[in-house]
């Protein structure tokens, strides 16, 4: 591509985009391997010069496309990349969360968790719904739980932080607790 640049056969101003974004995703693709390399290395074997270097070397907002979730702050893909953590057993690249961070990340959204809950039902054991079998979504709705306990499950629920199993197994103890306050 910079080849292509200083031939004149693509102009700089379309030129310089695709370089950023080929950096944003993973790396300057060497057009003999098809191997992305890091800026750094791709310099060193010539692929653009001096002042091509230093123009994706200082990263300009328009090519920070991405959010760090734990400071909000806009960073390229290499930003992050860098913050990441490699797991051990699958070698994946992974950005980890602050505690702040995760209660604003969604893994599952507000249609779907509703659905799972509408769907998960659960025979229980005491109470007002003694030996009925309800579903979690008219579970945590009921006199059983506050607003601010609904809303907290589902959060939790939403964010990944615990699975449906586990919400089934927090309403059941929550409502057999209930019935023991009663008595």
């Amino acid at each position: 591509l910079f080849e292509a640049m200083r031939k004149d056969l693509v102009p700089k101003e379309h030129g310089v985009p695709l370089l950023e974004a080929q950096l944003a995703c993973g790396g300057i693709i060497d057009p003999v391997t098809s191997h992305r390399l890091p800026l750094e290395l791709a310099y060193k074997r010539g692929m653009f010069d001096e002042e091509m270097n230093n123009m994706l070397s200082t990263p300009s907002d328009d090519i920070k496309g991405f959010t760090d979730p734990n400071t909000d702050e806009h960073v390229t893909y290499q930003q992050l990349k860098e913050k990441c953590r490699t797991d051990p057993e699958t070698s994946h690249s992974l950005l980890p969360l602050t505690e702040e961070a995760t209660k604003h990340v969604e893994i599952h959204s507000e249609k779907v968790t509703k659905d799972i809950f509408q769907r998960a039902t659960v025979s229980v054991p005491s109470g007002k719904f003694s030996g009925k079998t309800v579903t979690i979504w008219e579970l945590i709705n009921s006199e059983y739980f506050t607003e601010d306990q609904r809303r907290d499950l589902i959060r939790q629920y939403r964010s990944g932080h615990v699975t449906i199993e586990k919400i089934i197994t927090i309403v059941v103890t929550i409502i057999e607790e209930s019935g023991v306050k009663k008595k």
